[in-house]
């Protein structure tokens, strides 16, 4: 516990930074209206604060320390949360939010923390919610997690915590960023993230663990899809010595019932959007579970290949 404290001594080890450099620390905030949180997700206590006479939208926070907090830290250390927490911005009412302060690298994983903000007007228990690490606005490790030892949080306050994610939360392996933030899952999801990978037994008894290795990491790095929608990716195309035109795809199913179509329509341009190949694909055989990745190959005859000579450097995927 506490890892945090690691940021915030200086290169020497044996100073601590100044309260200015520590502020620089503070990252953006990532907010969800209490209101869409599913009870699964948090848990309102009864009693709440009196609503008379409130003349603005937005709440200024106050730092609320778990008792196991105020029994550990010492004076210095909680001095330096309640700056810290007194430099966040005002909160728009009624949302709930996460802003993260510190990002410590482990051995097996790394350490965030964060303060965990209520701007509602009841206490709030968070039970099961998402979270991720995000660097340069792209997400590095996603992961659920379970706050109920967090405790309450009192009405406009913030309660500073911290997480571990383990090295099998990470979706990649690329620590180069100049910014990072923590962001909150939570709500009713408008999207799908079809992480699981499904291979057909004929294609996976021909690709080395390399190709099944790659085909893993994409499917962790590719964004998640709108509900209720299927997505098709092109990821690899190459000639055969005969001629033919192969196509690598990836059907990822945000659907919630197996996605089986009969036929589909394709079509293959490259980077001057000229036409390449098209022809129409027999797809009873692709079977794709809810939530779930599948690869694909399209071979296009050579009788049916239109621009022989194409650069296929830059190409686009067309799938009616």
């Amino acid at each position: 516990m506490f890892s945090f404290f690691k940021n915030w001594l200086g290169k020497e080890q044996d100073s601590t930074r100044s309260m200015e450099d520590l502020k620089k620390d503070i990252q953006e905030e990532s907010a969800i209206p209490a209101e869409e949180m599913r009870n699964t997700e948090v848990e309102f206590e009864a009693d709440a604060q009196a609503e008379s006479g409130r003349s603005s939208n937005m709440v200024r926070t106050e730092i609320s320390l778990h008792p196991q907090w105020e029994q550990q830290l010492d004076a210095e250390k909680k001095y330096t949360l309640r700056f810290l927490q007194a430099e966040l911005p005002e909160i728009h009412r009624g949302l709930i939010s996460v802003t993260g302060f510190s990002m410590v690298p482990q051995p097996n994983g790394m350490t965030v923390a964060f303060f965990f903000r209520n701007a509602t007007n009841k206490p709030v228990r968070v039970k099961n919610i998402r979270l991720a690490i995000y660097l340069d606005d792209k997400p590095f490790a996603r992961m659920p997690v379970n706050l109920e030892e967090m405790g309450a949080i009192p009405p406009h306050s913030s309660r500073p915590w911290e997480v571990f994610f383990p090295e099998e939360s990470y979706l990649h392996e690329n620590y180069s960023f100049s910014r990072w933030k923590l962001v909150m899952k939570a709500g009713q999801s408008t999207h799908v993230w079809p992480t699981q990978l499904e291979l057909d037994p004929e294609m996976e008894r021909r690709m080395t663990d390399r190709q099944k290795d790659r085909l893993e990491a994409m499917v962790h790095t590719l964004p998640p899809i709108p509900l209720n929608t299927i997505e098709v990716t092109g990821f690899d195309i190459g000639w055969t010595k005969e001629g033919q035109l192969v196509a690598a795809i990836l059907f990822r199913n945000g659907l919630d019932k197996v996605y089986n179509p009969r036929e589909l329509q394709i079509s293959i341009t490259d980077a001057e959007h000229d036409l390449v190949a098209q022809g129409t694909l027999n797809a009873s055989k692709i079977k794709v579970k809810p939530g779930h990745s599948r690869p694909w190959l399209i071979v296009f005859p050579a009788e049916v290949v239109q621009k022989r000579d194409a650069k296929l450097g830059r190409w686009n995927l067309e799938v009616k």
